[in-house]
C-alpha cells in the first residue's frame, strides 16, 4: 500500500535487469486483471485466505504465505489448489511478518470489562505463564489457532506483581490475569472476568497441545473450501484432529 516503497522497488527491479508489473492497492483483493495466476506468494501475515486469492488462482496453483493469530505471529503456509477448488495444505516453521492490514481496517484493540456484569472469578492455577506465553512457538501456535482473538502482554513493572501475564480479548471485554509472586514456581494466583474465561480456554489448548505429544507446526494442516470455510487439523500418531473450524461459508467478499 505503499506507493513510494512501490516505487523503490520497482527501480530495484529494474537495475536487476528485470521489469514486473507493479501495482499499489490491497494485495487482499488480489489483481482481476492479472488473473488467473499459478503462483501467489506474501510477504505478510494472514490468520485466514482472502477469498480473492482462492477465486484468482489456477487449478493446481500453489499459494505461500505467512501466517499470524492474535496469540502468536509464526509459521509459513503452503497451499496447493485443487482440480475441485479447495486448497489444501501445510504450515512450516519460521517466518515472521507484520500482519495484513486493510486500508480501511482500524487494527482490533481489547475492551476492558465495565461494572460487574461479569464478576470477575478469583483463585490459583498450576499452569506457569511461562508455559503458554515464554517462547515455545509450537505451543503458542495451537494456542493462537484454538483460542481466536486472545491477546497477551507481560508486565514486569513490579506493580501488581513482581511478574504479571496480561491477557485480553480483542471480540469481547474478556481478560485475565496470571501472577508470579517471585518465590515459588508451583501455583500462580489467577484473575479473570468476562463473557469469555480466556484463562480456562487457553489452558485447556495448551493441555490438549500436550495430550497430542506436543506436536511441531509442521504437523497442522489447513483445507479452505471454494466458499471460504476454513479447516485446520493437526496429525499425529494417533490420527487427525480438529483444531478450528468456521461453522458457515463465508461467501466472496
Amino acid at each position: 500500500m505503499d506507493s513510494l516503497l512501490a516505487a523503490q522497488a520497482e527501480r530495484n527491479a529494474k537495475t536487476a535487469g528485470y521489469a514486473p508489473e507493479v501495482v499499489v492497492g490491497d494485495a487482499a483483493l488480489g489483481w482481476p486483471p492479472g488473473a488467473p495466476y499459478d503462483r501467489i506468494v506474501a510477504t505478510f501475515s494472514v490468520d485466514r485466505l482472502p477469498p480473492a486469492w482462492l477465486q484468482q488462482i489456477t487449478s493446481g496453483g500453489r499459494i505461500v504465505t505467512p501466517w499470524t493469530s492474535t496469540w502468536c505471529c509464526y509459521g509459513t503456509l503452503a497451499l496447493a489448489v485443487e482440480p475441485d477448488g479447495v486448497a489444501r495444505g501445510s504450515f512450516h516453521a519460521f517466518a515472521s511478518f507484520m500482519p495484513m492490514r486493510r486500508p480501511d481496517e482500524t487494527p482490533p484493540t481489547p475492551r476492558l470489562a465495565q461494572g460487574d456484569a461479569f464478576p470477575s472469578q478469583t483463585g490459583t492455577t498450576p499452569v506457569s505463564p511461562w508455559q503458554v506465553a515464554g517462547g515455545d512457538l509450537d505451543a503458542e501456535f495451537h494456542i493462537g489457532l484454538a483460542v481466536p482473538g486472545a491477546v497477551y502482554a507481560w508486565d514486569t513493572s513490579g506493580v501488581h506483581a513482581p511478574t504479571r501475564l496480561n491477557i485480553t480479548d480483542t471480540t469481547s471485554s474478556s481478560w485475565a490475569t496470571v501472577d508470579y509472586d517471585g518465590q515459588q514456581a508451583h501455583t500462580y494466583a489467577l484473575t479473570q472476568a468476562g463473557p469469555r474465561r480466556l484463562w480456562d480456554e487457553i489452558t485447556t489448548a495448551y493441555t490438549e497441545w500436550e495430550g497430542l505429544g506436543r506436536p511441531g507446526i509442521d504437523l497442522y494442516q489447513l483445507e479452505v473450501s471454494p466458499l471460504g470455510r476454513h479447516r485446520i487439523t493437526v496429525h499425529t500418531a494417533t490420527g487427525g484432529h480438529t483444531v478450528r473450524e468456521d461453522r458457515t461459508e463465508a461467501g466472496p467478499r
